[in-house]
């Protein structure tokens, strides 16, 4: 190879190298635009960046658990004796709802036997739940009794039935498929 032939393959090599140096300044330009593109955006990128654009009440537990599955955040509380769950996917906001039972039972001993007078509950569809200790969703809820003896000999008996946080929590964590972490005691709101 002569000595032209050599510098030009130099000059060839020196100009692909500069047109690969272009090439990766524009890129770190781009990337550059898009770091402080993401920096302006807000952090967690997740959950604050996916703003419900609806909202869907959801009656059956079974749909709203096939439909909120893998979901990025949830809640749930208990306000008036209504348990509440909500769950953040794909641009929807969806709610279930359910009421919590209570019941009172009115009763008084007669010979060695209970006689009961009376068993008050909300509504009639409460009295499975009521019965087994678990919402109609599935979830187990804790039970407590106190008695109030009346002066006619009747007394009554109140059974209040109420969720705990951290079993709620890690129950919903199985049935939508996500970490107890993203599941807030409280309300999503949009």
């Amino acid at each position: 190879m002569s000595f032209d032939e050599k510098m030009d393959a130099i000059d060839l090599i020196i100009n692909v190298l500069r047109e690969h140096e272009r090439s990766l300044d524009e890129l770190v330009s781009r990337l550059e635009e898009l770091l402080s593109k993401a920096e302006a955006a807000p952090a967690g990128g997740g959950a604050e960046a996916e703003r419900p654009t609806i909202r869907a009440v959801v009656r059956e537990w079974k749909e709203f658990r096939d439909r909120c599955s893998g979901a990025r955040i949830a809640s749930f509380e208990v306000q008036d004796r209504q348990f509440r769950v909500s769950a953040l996917k794909g641009g929807v906001l969806h709610i279930y709802e359910e009421m919590i039972p209570d019941m009172e039972i009115r009763f008084r001993e007669r010979e060695n036997r209970v006689v009961i007078d009376e068993v008050e509950l909300r509504r009639g569809e409460m009295i499975p739940a009521a019965l087994r200790g678990r919402l109609n969703c599935g979830l187990e809820v804790s039970v407590r009794g106190e008695e109030t003896r009346m002066p006619d000999g009747v007394s009554l008996y109140r059974i209040v039935y109420d969720v705990e946080a951290e079993r709620t929590r890690n129950w919903l964590a199985n049935q939508l498929k996500m970490d107890p972490k993203n599941i807030i005691h409280g309300r999503l709101q949009a």
